[in-house]
This record gives C-alpha cells, structure tokens and sequence, in this order.
C-alpha cells in the first residue's frame, strides 16, 4: 500500500464534530475535525478514502449517513481522512463537491486559519 501526499488551506469548519462523540471514540480520534481546502484540480480519487465506517450517532442515524475513513498523517500525527456518505447511494455528503478534506487525529493541535499544510494520506492500492 503506498501514499499520497497533498496540500492545502486550512479553513476552520462548522464544529459538527460536536455532535458525533461516539464515531471519534470509536476511531480513536480527538472530537473535531481539520478541514484543509484543496486545489480545484486535485485528482477526485484523492478525496474517496477506502473503508467504510457505521454512523453511530443520532445525528447520522436521522441523516442516513456513514462514513469512508482512510489512515493519514498530518504534522507528525496519525489520524483518519473522514468524508461523510449516503448510506444508501454511498453518494458524497457535505462540501465534497469543492474539494475540502476533513481530518481527524488522536490528539489535539493547534492551527492557524489559512495556514498551509501538507498531509499524507494512507492505504492506496500501488
């Protein structure tokens, strides 16, 4: 399995990772996510992680929506890519249309609004 690497803007997201305590304990993770905005003309590919994941949370329950999930990396910290789905079509939720990904990691870090930062995201076929 090899790598991928991209850049982008962090943008400061809409704090619905309040509502999900159960799906970031499940993963591990810190409650909340990092929303990094991508170049328009980064490769659709990039932005589909590869494992599905349950909504557990009512707010997915009432919303019909899991999640895909792929390992990453950012600033030195392990974590998840999250991009919400339809849990019948498996069709993107959110702004996926305007290339942002969602990150998550096992620790809190601090960033800066439009701060430019690289992840590396794990688990592609190669």
């Amino acid at each position: 399995m090899g790598s991928q690497f991209v850049k982008g803007t962090y943008v400061p997201g809409a704090n619905h990772s309040r509502l999900r305590p159960k799906f970031y304990e499940l993963l591990g993770l810190w409650q909340g996510t990092i929303n990094i905005q991508l170049p328009t003309e980064t490769d659709e590919a990039i932005l589909i992680p590869n494992e599905r994941v349950p909504g557990c949370d009512p707010i997915d329950l009432d919303s019909n929506q899991d999640f895909l999930v792929r390992p990453c990396i950012l600033k030195g910290f392990a974590g998840y890519q999250i991009l919400p789905i339809d849990k019948t079509t498996s069709e993107p939720r959110g702004y996926h249309a305007y290339k942002p990904i969602e990150i998550a990691l096992k620790r809190k870090i601090q960033l800066e609004p439009n701060e430019e930062l690289e992840v590396q995201l794990q688990e592609f076929e190669g």
